[in-house]
């Protein structure tokens, strides 16, 4: 389980650094009063960042992690928080942390729509080996036979070898006897 949770954030990290970096020092620039830079950080800047993070992320890891939408919402939470944007109206606030989830999900999307997955990005699962072999169609499956080897034609008339005597077949057997006895 600890194995997961430390590759998972490994391979969040530096979209955890980036988002939280932008998302707590940017808000120092708009100052405590409402005027244009406020409204093109929190309409402009703080959206492109949490779109283009899903949208990196999909394109590396050629996978949607629904984890990476959440860092953009809890980064303006906290700095909501620290900088005392809740002060106009938390509901503003709460549409804000929606918007921003959704941009790194449209991220995400974005980059399915733009570079569709090839075969060859998506992982594989190893072909496992039949249960049992496959069957064999032998007149189908006609292998090269050796040069020596000649078949007998079938429907040609055989003549059976009548060179064999009775005193051959007796000194096989007993042969065959002798050596049972051994």
């Amino acid at each position: 389980m600890e194995d997961k949770i430390e590759t998972k954030l490994k391979e969040l990290l530096p979209y955890i650094i980036i988002e939280g970096a932008l998302f707590l020092l940017l808000p120092l620039l708009m100052g405590t009063q409402t005027n244009a830079v406020t409204y093109v950080i929190q309409l402009g800047a703080f959206p492109l960042i949490s779109l283009g993070c899903g949208f990196h992320y999909t394109f590396r890891k050629h996978k949607k992690d629904i984890i990476l939408c959440f860092i953009a919402p809890v980064f303006y939470a906290i700095s909501a928080l620290l900088y005392g944007m809740w002060r106009a109206s938390w509901v503003t606030v709460l549409i804000y942390i929606a918007a921003y989830f959704i941009c790194g999900f449209l991220g995400m999307a974005l980059c399915d729509i733009i570079k569709p997955r090839s075969e060859s990005d998506t992982v594989k699962a190893p072909k496992l080996k039949p249960a049992r072999p496959a069957r064999v169609d032998v007149e189908k499956h006609d292998e090269p036979r050796p040069a020596d080897f000649k078949a007998e034609d079938p429907d040609s008339d055989v003549s059976l070898d009548t060179s064999t005597t009775d005193d051959d077949i007796e000194a096989i057997l007993s042969a065959i006897h002798n050596r049972k006895g051994q």
